[in-house]
Parts: structure tokens; C-alpha cells; sequence
């Protein structure tokens, strides 16, 4: 409750800050009239069309991950058709990336050239925000949000006020966090259930239940080849042990039932410390160097991403992994590609011996914020346009029963159906029209659809659209996306939010490297269990306790 008053306050004052230089009435932002040496902005018309209309640039990486029909392309497609006709809006793209690493690249670059930043982008490198708010390159958008933003959007950005917190800069507001699930990578247990009915085993409930299981799936040939070619249990280790993929998190959790590594989670005391540095994380760290010796685990587990560690599983060399639930799909459902026979079941993480539980959990937005170039003169536009995008999630408007008929939706006879294949005119993949807007995505109402999976497991009667969407899903990920919804006592998200501190941002890739090598070499059994301890003294001594100290600072300045 602290939170949402305070964002409140924060919006009231950043308004009354500009009021004296506001016009005033209409779609107009005179403030940024003014401001700008007298330029006016558009009007909407009775339509809530903008005329003349305006244009908003972007750019964005454009990978394989979309998919275009109709000769269509990220620049001439149905979205921005639609946003032209429909809202006056013109989106242009000023440069498109084929991946998110040269995309960032080329924004850093804006920092330290003349390149002209677009009016609007998206950013998901929480050093490049801290630079880019410390830049004077990028918008403060307080009072344009409480005069343009819909009533249905100020609710979501209230209910969810703590992800704020990465754009803020005084009472200034820097950006807008971009809204995912919220609970779209947490990990359930995926494990291959024909091995367990071969070996005549029950899925794990608690820790030593899981090591029982990753022993059988390396001892007893679970795959009938005759040969001692299998493991346990596939994660990765090579970006930190919390993963949205591969996860081991909750092997962690099971003994501090709050804490993970590289999470920051409050304290008894009510301040934020840090997971690695935490006394039972050792406890954890020996069980993983137990089993690496015993063979349970992926021999290259330190060396691999979160994607690469799916391969072995893939693959059939490891019987379980921890993943989220719509990973039965991608990348996991690519097993019975290896062995038609293969079949996977989701499972509830296992606990600790005295019931405690914890697991890696992503954050509403996952670091995803929008900026706005400080010249951008159109923000009464993008909120008409975000709130039209969120027509979707809410199932109103035009995005009532999809985004574009014929793209990723299709009428038969009067009810809307999802399966491309069944479009009166097939297609073989649906366009990823929710991926053409601003967002990359489609923003979404957070933590809504894990509950979803969960009503239509559970019998639920099909209603909405997305009732319909997630029904001709394949039972077993509605499954997991059940469980995955029912384990939302064991999330633990990080509460630190905040742009990084000055210590962090010259010494955490120092710290972090120190971690990731120092957790490896014990469980690789190159250093002892006891190198747990000089390795958090370490830590706290080379800048880990000012980080702490920077952190509850920030912790309590949002906080009040």
C-alpha cells in the first residue's frame, strides 16, 4: 500500500511541476508545445482518430521468432496498417537488428554519437536504462502518464507498482515497465515419465525422494540400450543458478526455504540480502558437488546455457529437467523427435527435509522497459495506442477474439478458432501478429493466465477467448501450467528493482564471475565444500557489503 501512495504522490508532483506550462483540455499536450518552440500536436477526431496523423519511430531486433504471411514484413504489415487507418498513428521503423545483442548494441551507441534515439523503444539491459536515465536523453513521463494513461492501465501500473522502481529517478519517471505474465518462467519438474513407469518409480516430492530417481535414471538403463549413458538431471550453471530455463534453483530453496542465488529477498530483520552469500545456500552446494561425483548431473553443467542444457534432455540422456510449463512445446517436446516412445509429465518441485521451498521467479516485466526519446511529442497518441493494444489481454475493443482475423485468429461459423490448421483457409503456421507492436509482445494483465491454466484443468467451462486459446493446448501443458500455478508459495522474485548502485556497476561483473567459478569448482569437487565460506568473505570484503548497503538504501528510499 506504501508503494502505490507513494507512486501516486510521485505522479502528482511531477504534474504539478508542469502545470504552469500546460494548455490545458483536448488530446493537445501543450506542455511539450511550449516546450518546443511553439510546435502543436495532432487532434482526434470524434473517431479517436489523430488528424493530421502522427508518426512514432522505433526499432527493434526482428529475429526468427516472427513470422510474417501475405508478402508482409515488420515495416508494411496488418498491425500498422491497422494503426494508421484505425488510430492516425504511423509507425516507422528507423533500424531493425537481427538479435537482441546487436539491437542493445546499437542503442548504447546513441549514448556516445549523434544517432538519433527513436521516439519510442524498448530496453532490457538494466545498465543501459541506468545510463540512458542519467543520459538526459529519455522523457520524463509523470505527468504525461496521469493525463493520458486509461483508467485500466493506471490499475495494472498500481497494482504492480514495486516494478517502477527500475525507472525512477527522484520524482521523475523515466520509462514504463513493459508487463509480462509475471509468472510465465517460473520452473516446474519435467520428467520423463516412461522411464519412471520402467523403473517402476514414483515422481519425487521431497529431496531425497529427487536424488532417488536421478540414481535410478543413472544406474539402471533407463532406456533399455544396455549401456551406462544416462544421467539425473540437466541444468545450467554457466549464467548463475537461477535460470528461466534449466533451472536448479529450488535444490537451493529446499534447505533455505527463501533464499536463491542471485536473488535479492528481505530478511527476518526486514532488509534485503543477498541469496548467494546466505549460510544454507552451502548446504545446497553440497548436494550438488554429491551428486556431480555420482554422476547425476550434466557433466558439462557449468559450461552450458540455460537453452543449451535442454539438449541432453532433448537428446534422452537425462531423464529430468526444471523448465517452465510451456516448455513442453519448446524446446522439450523436441524429445519425441529422438524416441517417438518418449513421454514427458510435469510434477510439483521437490521440497527440503523439513518442507521449506523456494524457486527461481521472473519478475512481472523481466526487465523490460519502454523509453521515450525527450523530444517525443506525441505521448497523448502512445496511450491511446498502448490502451488499444491492451484491448487484447482484456478481451475488449478490436482485440476482442484476437489481433488480426486470418493472421492469428479465424471466424467458423460465427465463433473464432486458433488452430491455423482449421482457419476456413489453412494456414501452416499463424502469423505472430502480437509480436508486430510496439512492445515486441503483447503487454499483459500480471500473474491473470497461470490462474486460467489452472481453472481449465480444473474443469473450468470455456468462456473467453483465452479459455479458448489455452483449450486446444495439449493437455499436459495445461497441466503443468496448472502447477505451476498452484506452486505460488514457493515464488521467490527478487525485490531489488532499482537501477544497479555505483558499487554494482564496478564491481558486480567482478563479484559475479568470483561466484559462478567459485560455485562451479565445488561442485565440480576442485575446491572443498568449506570454500563457501572465504568465498562470502570474499564477497562482503571486495564490495558485496557496500552493495548491500546501496541496496537497502534504494530499499528504503521506495519504501518510506
Amino acid at each position: 500500500m506504501k508503494q502505490k501512495k507513494w507512486i501516486s504522490l510521485m505522479l502528482v508532483l511531477a504534474l504539478t511541476s508542469v502545470v504552469g506550462c500546460s494548455s490545458g483540455g483536448g488530446s493537445n499536450s501543450g506542455n511539450e508545445t511550449n516546450a518546443t518552440g511553439g510546435e502543436t500536436q495532432s487532434s482526434q477526431n470524434a473517431d479517436g482518430k489523430f488528424d493530421p496523423p502522427v508518426t512514432i519511430t522505433t526499432a527493434r531486433p526482428v529475429g526468427t521468432d516472427y513470422t510474417f504471411i501475405n508478402g508482409e514484413d515488420i515495416n508494411n504489415n496488418v498491425h500498422n496498417k491497422w494503426a494508421k487507418e484505425k488510430l492516425g498513428i504511423e509507425i516507422k521503423d528507423l533500424w531493425n537488428t537481427a538479435d537482441n545483442g546487436a539491437y542493445h548494441t546499437k542503442l548504447r551507441l546513441s549514448l556516445t554519437t549523434q544517432d538519433q534515439l527513436p521516439d519510442v523503444f524498448i530496453v532490457q539491459d538494466v545498465n543501459l536504462i541506468a545510463d540512458l536515465i542519467q543520459s538526459g536523453k529519455v522523457k520524463d513521463i509523470g505527468a504525461d502518464f496521469d493525463k493520458y494513461a486509461s483508467d485500466r492501465i493506471k490499475k495494472i501500473y498500481e497494482d504492480n507498482s514495486a516494478a517502477l522502481n527500475q525507472v525512477k529517478k527522484g520524482d521523475q519517471l523515466l520509462g514504463l515497465p513493459i508487463y509480462a505474465g509475471g509468472d510465465g518462467t517460473n520452473p516446474v519438474l519435467w520428467i520423463r515419465q516412461d522411464w519412471l513407469d520402467k523403473l517402476n518409480l514414483k515422481a519425487p516430492t521431497t529431496i531425497e525422494e529427487f536424488e532417488a530417481v536421478m540414481d535410478a535414471f543413472t544406474n539402471q538403463d533407463p532406456d533399455g540400450n544396455g549401456k551406462k549413458d544416462t544421467f539425473g538431471f540437466s541444468l545450467s550453471a554457466r549464467n548463475g543458478f537461477s535460470n528461466w530455463m534449466s533451472d536448479v534453483s529450488f535444490v537451493f530453496g529446499a534447505y533455505t526455504g527463501k533464499f536463491i542465488p542471485g536473488a535479492w529477498q528481505k530478511a527476518d530483520d526486514g532488509t534485503l540480502k543477498y541469496g548467494s552469500v546466505q549460510p544454507e545456500i552451502k548446504t545446497g552446494l553440497g548436494k550438488l558437488q554429491e551428486w556431480y561425483k555420482k554422476g547425476y548431473l550434466d557433466p558439462e553443467l557449468a559450461a552450458i546455457d540455460e537453452v543449451k542444457a535442454t539438449e541432453s534432455f532433448i537428446q534422452g540422456k537425462s531423464g529430468m529437467i526444471a523448465a517452465p510449463f510451456w516448455a513442453y512445446g519448446w524446446p522439450l517436446g523436441d524429445v519425441k523427435g529422438n524416441n517417438s516412445d518418449a513421454m514427458l509429465r510435469a510434477y510439483i518441485l521437490p521440497t527440503g527435509p523439513d518442507g521449506k521451498s523456494s524457486r527461481y521467479t521472473g519478475y512481472v516485466n523481466e526487465g523490460k522497459v519502454m523509453m521515450f526519446n525527450k523530444d517525443f511529442k506525441h505521448m497523448d497518441a502512445f496511450f491511446t495506442y498502448f490502451d488499444k493494444i491492451y484491448d487484447h489481454p482484456f478481451e475488449t475493443g478490436d482485440f476482442k477474439n484476437g489481433f488480426f482475423e486470418g493472421y492469428d485468429y479465424a471466424m467458423a461459423d460465427g465463433e473464432p478458432v486458433y488452430d491455423p490448421a482449421k482457419f476456413p483457409t489453412p494456414i501452416e503456421k499463424a502469423a505472430s501478429s502480437g509480436k508486430y507492436n510496439l512492445f515486441w509482445n503483447t503487454p499483459a494483465i500480471p500473474f491473470n493466465d497461470s490462474s486460467i491454466y489452472d481453472y481449465m484443468f480444473n474443469g473450468g467451462e470455456v468462456k473467453s477467448r483465452k479459455h479458448k486459446e489455452i483449450a486446444i493446448q495439449d493437455p499436459e501443458m495445461i497441466r503443468a501450467g496448472a502447477l505451476n500455478y498452484q506452486m505460488s508459495n514457493m515464488n521467490a522474485p527478487t525485490e531489488f528493482l532499482g537501477a544497479p548502485t555505483e558499487t554494482m556497476r564496478s564491481k558486480s561483473d567482478n563479484l559475479k564471475t568470483m561466484e559462478l567459478e567459485t560455485f562451479a569448482k565445488i561442485i565440480y569437487g576442485n575446491e572443498p565444500l568449506d570454500k563457501f565460506d572465504s568465498f562470502v568473505a570474499d564477497w562482503k570484503s571486495k564490495g558485496g557489503d557496500q552493495i548491500e548497503k546501496e541496496v537497502n538504501e534504494w530499499y528504503k528510499s521506495v519504501n518510506p
